[in-house]
């Protein structure tokens, strides 16, 4: 049987049909150890749309996920609030802003561009989080570090892997070399403050192999999961895909 969820986005909404074994077979084909990868290949057939993963934000993309598995597992309830409230919040779009200001600072949403490049250069959490700074701060940082301007032009998803990638680097260098006793703490301060007002959908964090999504727990336990894109495959589709990987 068939399974269409329709679901919102920050600013449109996707239709999820079941994933064909063909386009499974060709997320297959991606190393599974780049899953940020495999997950724009299955947004890229389930939209029809190739670009479209680029430009989403990373939680849009991981709630694109959550529902396809949720739904593809016939777990899917449509008078639920969501389909697995566990790992995902209530979210009013038009609550959520385009960036947040922090004096002369803009923080940017982690765009799906961004972190698919991302997982070809991070080895460690350490990686990831500087990495995910130098993606989404734009705008003066010496507004928040002090010193002589430093000026950040936004990273769209318009940018090619290696433009990104050339982006990265360059503020890798600058963001290692600030103190580890008050430029950088005031500058993770800073954007932490700016990702907090970002939130949707989901709450993302990040360890040594990547995007994690928090999941919700009692007296503040919080499990970082990690949701891959063949998961919820089964029976001889999966056993296909796991030989390909």
């Amino acid at each position: 049987m068939t399974t269409t969820l329709t679901i919102q986005l920050l600013n449109e909404s996707v239709s999820l049909p079941d994933l064909t074994i063909g386009g499974a077979i060709d997320i297959a084909h991606i190393p599974s150890e780049f899953n940020e990868k495999r997950l724009s290949a299955l947004i890229g057939h389930l939209s029809g749309d190739a670009g479209l993963a680029g430009r989403l934000t990373a939680q849009e993309r991981y709630y694109i996920l959550l529902n396809h598995q949720a739904t593809t597992s016939h777990k899917y309830n449509a008078d639920d609030a969501g389909a697995n409230d566990e790992y995902m919040f209530e979210t009013i779009q038009s609550d959520v802003p385009n960036e947040v200001q922090v004096g002369e600072l803009t923080i940017n949403h982690l765009l799906g561009a961004h972190v698919v490049v991302l997982e070809g250069i991070c080895e460690n959490v350490a990686d990831w989080l500087i990495g995910q700074m130098a993606c989404q701060l734009s705008g003066n940082l010496a507004s928040i570090i002090g010193g002589e301007d430093v000026v950040w032009e936004p990273l769209p998803a318009t940018m090619t892997d290696s433009e990104i990638n050339a982006a990265i680097q360059e503020r890798f260098k600058f963001i290692n070399g600030l103190s580890a006793t008050s430029k950088f703490n005031d500058l993770v301060d800073a954007y932490s403050n700016g990702t907090n007002q970002l939130a949707h959908f989901v709450k993302l964090g990040s360890d040594n192999k990547g995007l994690t999504v928090i999941k919700s727990g009692g007296d503040g336990d919080m499990e970082p999961s990690r949701f891959h894109t063949l998961d919820h495959l089964s029976g001889a589709a999966a056993r296909l895909a796991t030989c390909l990987a």
